[in-house]
């Protein structure tokens, strides 16, 4: 590309009305972008026509990369695949002031040609930003991850501050990241533009499933954005939250920081659980959590190459208390003394370190390339049941990760392409070198087999698994901005991804035993045989491609018109034979009572529905799901013109993907002679969400409001089911809540899988922000959603299992997943208290969660759910900062504060309505502690002090 040399008169920047999140504004037809940014606007003379061809310019002020283009026929310009971060835009030679962009945004800078003037200038409102579009969600800075008070060093602690969205930590530290009352497997985080998709476990993202590490260094993300609804075309392996994140660069100057965090128990208080414990002579042991790092980041080559280096590294110990619980119910007799002496303390230990290299180059004024390699290495000594686990059944627990992706840009003054090569590595070993049975003794108010409560658990971990995907990414993005109210982006992703899945987790016999509550004596209630270790290893081939233009259809109409498709060739197992002795057993006469001569087992299955033909894999019959056509349609409608008002819309499918480990599931299970019988229906399908949103976003005074509705319905969920009926069909005498167990004599149960449960959420929110300035000193975002999520799982929520379906009682219930109100406010300030000290906050506050009961007080051959309504959550979270500058850098010493307050947020209760008998609960059943909360959804106070140097 030729850069102009025509005299061009000195400019004056004039923005629109709506404008820029501390330098710019979000686009009206900028196109998606997964790691980048756009920068576009108009060109025009004084009292004259469009300038045409004239040269314009983008330079990033942190290395000295220069976007270029010129304008179109109309005067109008776009700089596309910008990285985010803060420019210098020149016309020719003349420059305009700093403008700043960040992920997924555009911002919209029209020029002004006007002679005499030697300086041009950003006039407009520089509070409002991502007024155009369809996308719901919330961007969140560099400022906000760095400075809003946290304790753990996981960058999507803040994706609560999106819509809908809800960022989960239990009791033993696990994370989870899921929106309304979608699975939470359909969530996905792109890094770089990079998908980090789980396509084996749980959680939706890689190394996020079962685990209290990060799944990414913070120190090095630069900021990220969360999409909850409507998100665009490129988005592949998602139908929930979408979350893109960039990270740091190296810049033109060498830089770099230091940092260590501390808190532990004599930092934290004491939740109501571990006072219980104390109060019967089982004292909290000392523990601790440290977080360190450092970061270095500096040119190799001024303004042509650059490196950015990430470490960062995390150990806990933490305390647990093992308590045998309903002691009430036991006699000092039998076995209760010798499990009562395992009661005690404990700690469980973790350690963890991520590594990241960045190195990116500008080659020649049109191509840049980057390569990025990531380290994960992780281990866990966790306890199977925090709570009731003695210190002998503990597992250690392992999650390592390797990735390495390298991207090459080519542009020119109308077209942009995005070539990438990845390779990827993730495994997940849990294991332990357990030979004793797994034993969890439990105790029944009715000294019977029906209503047990679990006491203790004792004996070795049954948990030996491994878990492995690896592959290779090819990806190629091309877009073209040469049409003047168009810019249309395509692209297509090939990935060959292998699975390595192995192991047992039934390692040792599983067995349950009942105490006497008069002898304490034990019985054994049932047995779950150890399961030998097998395995299965396949690829898979994943392809997608998309479409998408971003239409400028008039000066205040902008369209959002978008085609995906996706395919997998071998999502589950395409090869996997159904061994020959589960097959013999459908086509032999049904051996239990009350089935007629000649019917066979398949015969009494198709009388309740199940044609078990469709299930029975012959090694080629399996189909993968050819479907997957995703349209996705937005438009957002500037009512005045001057982006004060805007009117937006969207619809839209998206599609994702089963895990892979229900293949292991089935061929394992299988592998057992005379156990159980494990089988996943040949007809594939995947995973989609249908969305549809409007709202209206409008200024108010310093503050942006907005103001929306979704809609997102769920289906194709996969699960596992009772797949048994009796000879009639029918489910026997079964609960309307359980299915019918058991298969025909010399095999245990038959379960089946399929991908039919539905989920469904309708929500309408507010949000409110109001930008930092220096003249302010302050920020401040807060969103409130009213949300109502349902789902068919039996469970209540996004179970694997769901055991039921099938039967006419089955139907739509409420998630447990989903809260009916939820606030979310964070802000900072750096001129409220005095002496420099920087003040952050963050208050989230709850309705409470619901939860489902089992009601059995009618009796045991008729259980029901019943809704239980959880507590409401309420915590207050503050830090606080102060930053000492001298001649070789920074220093700052920060003290946050977790839960100030020490509200105490339960996150679990006892679903247990109890059996007939002595009623004893609201629901007539003899469980006395229904609804008794059994574990803490949140932190109690806790106090974490951080040090760090930066230069």
């Amino acid at each position: 590309m030729k850069t102009s040399t025509r005299h061009l008169p000195a400019l004056r920047l004039s923005v629109m009305a709506a404008s820029l999140a501390a330098a710019l504004l979000a686009a009206p037809h900028a196109g998606a972008q997964l790691s980048s940014a756009t920068i576009q606007g108009q060109v025009t003379a004084a009292n004259a026509a469009p300038s045409a061809g004239a040269a314009v310019s983008a330079t990033n002020q942190l290395n000295g990369y220069v976007y270029r283009t010129v304008t179109r026929a109309d005067g109008s310009y776009v700089l596309s695949g910008v990285a985010p971060g803060t420019y210098q835009i020149k016309v020719g030679e003349q420059k305009a002031e700093l403008v700043t962009v960040s992920v997924g945004q555009t911002s919209q800078v029209n020029l002004a040609l006007q002679g005499g003037v030697q300086q041009v200038v950003i006039t407009g409102s520089a509070t409002r930003r991502d007024v155009a579009g369809s996308e719901i969600g919330t961007s969140v800075s560099r400022e906000q991850i760095e400075k809003l008070p946290q304790v753990t060093r996981n960058f999507l602690s803040f994706a609560d501050l999106a819509p809908g969205v809800r960022f989960n930590v239990d009791n033993s530290g696990n994370v989870k990241v899921q929106s309304g009352a979608q699975n939470q497997d359909n969530v996905n985080v792109f890094i770089d533009g990079v998908s980090q998709k789980n396509n084996i476990l749980r959680g939706g993202v890689s190394g996020l499933d079962s685990s209290r590490g990060n799944p990414f260094p913070q120190s090095a993300v630069a900021e990220y954005k969360v999409i909850s609804q409507n998100y665009k075309a490129e988005y592949d392996q998602v139908s929930s939250a979408a979350i893109t994140a960039v990270t740091k660069s190296g810049g033109n100057e060498l830089h770099g920081d230091v940092f260590w965090d501390h808190t532990g128990t004599n930092l934290t208080a004491l939740d109501p659980f571990q006072k219980t414990a104390e109060r019967q002579g089982i004292s909290r042991p000392a523990s601790s959590q440290d977080q360190y790092g450092v970061t270095l980041g500096g040119p190799i080559k001024q303004d042509v190459a650059h490196f950015f280096f990430a470490y960062e590294g995390k150990k806990i110990d933490s305390p647990r208390q093992v308590l045998a619980q309903r002691t009430d119910l036991l006699p000092n007799a039998g076995v209760v003394p010798g499990l009562l002496a395992q009661q005690g303390s404990s700690v469980s230990s973790f350690k963890e370190n991520l590594f990241l290299l960045k190195v990116d180059a500008q080659i020649d004024r049109d191509q840049r390339v980057e390569a990025t390699a990531r380290v994960r290495r992780e281990t866990d000594l966790i306890p199977e049941d925090a709570k009731l686990s003695v210190a002998e059944n503990v597992l250690n627990r392992s999650n390592d990760e390797d990735r390495f992706d390298f991207k090459h840009e080519w542009s020119n003054d109308r077209w942009l392409n995005e070539a990438r090569l990845g390779y990827e590595k993730y495994s997940w070993n849990p294991h332990s070198n357990a030979n004793k049975p797994y034993i969890r003794y439990q105790v029944s108010p009715s000294n019977t087999d029906n209503n047990v409560v679990d006491v203790i658990i004792v004996g070795g971990s049954p948990n030996n698994q491994f878990r492995e995907q690896s592959g290779t990414l090819l990806q190629d993005d091309l877009t073209y901005t040469g049409m003047a109210g168009h810019t249309m982006k395509g692209g297509v992703k090939v990935k060959h991804i292998s699975y390595d899945l192995s192991g047992t987790a039934r390692a040792v016999d599983q067995i349950y035993e009942r105490i006497d509550t008069v002898t304490g004596l034990a019985s054994v209630i049932r047995t779950d045989k150890a399961i030998p270790a097998s395995g299965v290893d396949f690829a898979n081939n994943q392809y997608g491609l998309y479409f998408q233009d971003d239409w400028q259809a008039t000066s205040k109409l902008l369209l959002n018109l978008g085609l995906r498709y996706d395919y997998e060739d071998n999502m589950l197992n395409n090869s996997y034979v159904t061994p020959a002795d589960r097959v013999a057993i459908f086509d032999k006469q049904d051996p239990r009572d009350g089935a007629p001569a000649g019917q066979t087992y398949a015969q009494s299955l198709a009388k309740g529905g199940v044609n078990i033909r469709d299930y029975i894999s012959t090694g080629s019959n399996r189909k993968p799901f050819k479907g997957a056509w995703a349209p996705r349609l937005g438009l957002s409608y500037d009512i005045k013109g001057d982006r004060a008002s805007v009117l937006f819309a969207g619809w839209g499918r998206a599609y994702d993907r089963t895990i892979a480990n229900h293949a292991l599931d089935e061929s394992q299970k299988n592998a057992q002679p005379g156990g159980e019988i494990w089988m996943i229906k040949s007809d594939h399908k995947m995973a989609y969400t249908d969305q549809f949103s409007f709202g209206l976003r409008q200024a108010l005074g310093m503050w942006n409001g907005e103001a929306g509705y979704t809609n997102s319905r769920s289906h194709n969920q996969f699960n596992w089911f009772g797949g048994n009926r009796d000879p009639q069909g029918g489910w026997g005498t079964q609960s309307p809540i359980d299915p019918l167990w058991g298969s025909v004599p010399g095999f245990s149960t038959l379960i089946l899988g399929d991908f039919i449960t539905e989920a469904k959420t309708d929500s309408a929110y507010l949000k409110m922000d109001k930008p930092y300035t220096k003249a302010s000193t302050w920020s401040l975002g807060a969103t409130y959603t009213y949300s109502r999520g349902e789902t068919t799982n039996k469970e209540w929520t996004n179970d694997i299992f769901n055991w039921t379906y099938g039967r006419s009682t089955a139907g739509w219930h409420p998630s447990t997943d989903v809260e009916r109100h939820r606030l979310v406010v964070a802000g900072v300030s750096d001129g409220v208290l005095p002496f420099g000290l920087m003040l952050s906050g963050k208050l989230t506050l709850g309705s409470g969660l619901p939860y489902r009961i089992t009601d059995c007080s009618t009796g045991f051959d008729h259980c029901v759910s019943a809704k239980g309504n959880g507590s409401a959550f309420h915590q207050v979270d503050v830090g606080v900062s102060k930053e000492v500058g001298f001649r070789y850098g920074k220093v700052s010493l920060r003290a946050d504060v977790l839960n100030l307050f020490n509200s105490v947020n339960y996150g679990g209760y006892d679903g247990w309505g109890g059996g007939p008998g002595n009623p004893q609960n609201r629901l007539g059943g003899d469980n006395k502690n229904l609804g008794t909360p059994n574990s803490v959804g949140g932190p109690m106070r806790t106090v974490k002090f951080s040090a760090r140097y930066a230069f």
